[in-house]
């Protein structure tokens, strides 16, 4: 029997949700050191709500894309406040957006192929959006982010090029 909706892990998954609006409003009212600590709190949470799941055997479908919508949200959200605030080069940060449209277009797709409510497993994309946490503090700590961007930019390009054949010609595997 799978566990329900409601859930440790799933709960810890809404919590960094919540993370969305403080981290914006640090931004716009200029808070630089604590919009790192929202945006660390939440790549903390990003972190541990897949050991809740494994730890509290709550593991389930839902959670697999809730935990994916909450990743977007959260570090899709802080990226376009940081461009929009002058923090991130816009360039970058419209085709890294542009790029997680496409991306979940495809795992839509997937799913579709699959007949079956399931996240797509990438872990090259999986590790690639935990590194967004460190590309959102470079740019609100201002470090090096006409560097970091567009490499970052490229380097989910590659990614969501590789992950499309896999996504969109490949047998469906799990």
């Amino acid at each position: 029997m799978e566990p329900g909706v409601v859930n440790p892990a799933n709960a810890v998954t809404l919590a960094r949700l919540l993370t969305i609006f403080p981290l914006w409003y640090f931004i716009a009212n200029d808070e630089r050191q604590l919009a790192f600590v929202v945006i660390v709190v939440g790549g903390l949470m990003d972190l541990v709500d897949g050991w809740v799941a494994k730890a509290f055997h709550c593991q389930t479908a839902f959670g697999e894309v809730f935990d994916a919508i909450a990743d977007g949200l959260l570090y899709g959200s802080a990226l376009v406040v940081l461009a929009v605030y002058g923090w991130a080069p816009r360039g970058p940060v419209v085709a890294i957006m542009g790029l997680g449209v496409v991306n979940a277009v495809f795992r839509y797709i997937y799913q579709r192929r699959a007949g079956r409510t399931m996240n797509y497993l990438s872990l090259a994309m999986e590790r690639f959006t935990g590194n967004l946490a460190f590309l959102i503090g470079f740019a609100i700590t201002g470090y090096e982010v006409d560097f970091y961007f567009p490499v970052c930019a490229s380097l989910m390009a590659v990614i969501v090029i590789h992950d499309a054949k896999r996504m969109l010609v490949d047998p469906v595997t799990r």
